[in-house]
């Protein structure tokens, strides 16, 4: 198959032609050649033209957090349509949480996630469970785990609150060369979690957890880190007390890497007035005040990379009373479109490349894809400036629980390409 990009913007900041007008010619997944749109390519012959004039092209991207529910409840989502929702959203990479129905916490669970994502434009990297069934008590198999293909350990939103456990598990981690990924909540704190504890959230009648649980439990794996000198990666920080202690902890050289999830940046807890139970979502939405030191966080490089936290959820589990609903919203279609619109089309698209290309690889010391001639092509196209209204059509996965629908979003992906597959969004 022949491919020629035309006339995109390129954001690769390893590339000489970064934010530059270019042509892309790909070649059976190879990319041939990429040259300044001036020189026009149009002459190769049996090749596929794609104008993308007025459009980014940047290395593909990857989401650091998303749960697809197979094995065990496929019924919200199977890994096959959890990567199509993926590749709607522009990902052409995915990290999926450990916690499906039973934990994957062996080497045969990896394998077969991957075995089951195989063939696929979107590429499956999967986590194993950090302790037994996710219990916080015994750590598990990791190293037989990452000779299966387990690129990090986590047990996803389970804060593990024996500092002795954790305090092991970071230096094993170091021995193997393996990265943690950790939720930080003191449960105890924290209780039911159905809201934000403020103004707002108290008046509708929710009990509140206050943002004091993240706080104390990112306080002490802080602490740990600088005890055992080992990198940890904190996910989905919420408040404004965790921006702050991470960027103290980054201002004294700790190797602490955190990200945000794309909705917690646009939604705050006046949402709940609604009733909606495809709000309930954990961490639980947070302040204005929270969002604005989210967003600057993020700008100033406290908050290294943006998840989606996609989580899928039946309508048996959403549609009922708030108390009894799951956690969780789909959001991987979104997630890019809640950022731009979040930021009102404020951020660059090398900030944006950065939060969800640049910096997710480097957290888990991956192999990063660029743009350059006789490389694989993996990239995503997108565009800032487009508005559209996000409808049931939209959605590829299995689930609907999502707050957005009839959301008019700034910021559209456009077209992915990866395993000499080329897909593109209408």
């Amino acid at each position: 198959m022949k491919l020629l990009i035309k006339n995109s913007t390129l954001v690769d900041a390893s590339s000489e032609l970064n934010n530059k007008v270019v042509d892309l010619l790909i070649i059976d997944g190879i990319i041939e050649d990429v040259v300044l749109s001036e020189k026009n390519l149009t002459s190769v012959p049996d090749c596929e033209v794609y104008d993308a004039s007025n459009y980014f092209v940047s290395p593909g991207w990857l989401d650091l957090h998303a749960n697809f529910r197979e094995p065990g409840e496929e019924t919200k989502e199977s890994i096959r349509t959890g990567q199509d929702a993926a590749m709607a959203g522009g990902f052409t990479g995915v990290v999926l949480m450990p916690s499906t129905a039973r934990p994957i916490q062996s080497k045969s669970d990896i394998e077969f996630v991957q075995s089951k994502s195989k063939g696929h434009i979107v590429e499956v990297f999967q986590t194993g469970a950090l302790t037994i069934d996710r219990e916080g008590k015994d750590l598990t198999e990791m190293f037989d785990m990452q000779s299966g293909g387990a690129v990090a350990f986590t047990d996803d939103k389970r804060f593990i609150e024996n500092s002795g456990v954790m305090t092991r598990a970071l230096q094993y981690a170091g021995q193997i060369n393996t990265r943690i990924i950790h939720f930080a909540e003191d449960k105890f704190l924290a209780g039911s979690s159905l809201a934000n504890e403020s103004l707002n959230t108290m008046l509708l009648g929710f009990k509140g957890s206050p943002s004091i649980s993240e706080k104390i439990a990112l306080q002490r794996d802080i602490n740990l880190v600088e005890y055992t000198g080992q990198p940890l990666h904190i996910s989905g920080i919420s408040t404004k007390d965790a921006v702050d202690a991470i960027r103290d902890a980054k201002s004294r050289n700790l190797p602490i890497t955190a990200d945000v999830y794309a909705y917690h940046l646009l939604l705050d807890d006046s949402s709940l007035e609604t009733f909606d139970s495809n709000f309930k979502v954990k961490p639980p939405l947070r302040s204005l005040i929270d969002i604005e030191a989210l967003k600057e966080g993020l700008l100033d490089g406290t908050i290294d990379a943006i998840a989606s936290d996609h989580s899928p959820q039946d309508i048996e589990s959403k549609d009922v009373e708030y108390d009894f609903a799951s956690f969780g919203m789909i959001s991987l279609e979104t997630a890019f479109a809640v950022v731009n619109t979040a930021f009102a089309g404020k951020v660059s698209a090398m900030q944006i490349a950065t939060w969800l290309n640049t910096n997710p690889y480097k957290i888990l010391n991956l192999q990063q894809p660029v743009i350059k001639k006789g490389t694989k092509a993996n990239l995503t196209v997108f565009s800032l400036d487009e508005t559209w209204i996000f409808s049931s059509e939209n959605i590829k996965s299995k689930s609907k629980n999502t707050p957005f629908l009839g959301t008019e979003f700034k910021g559209k992906v456009k077209a992915v390409y990866n395993n000499r597959i080329f897909n593109t969004n209408s």
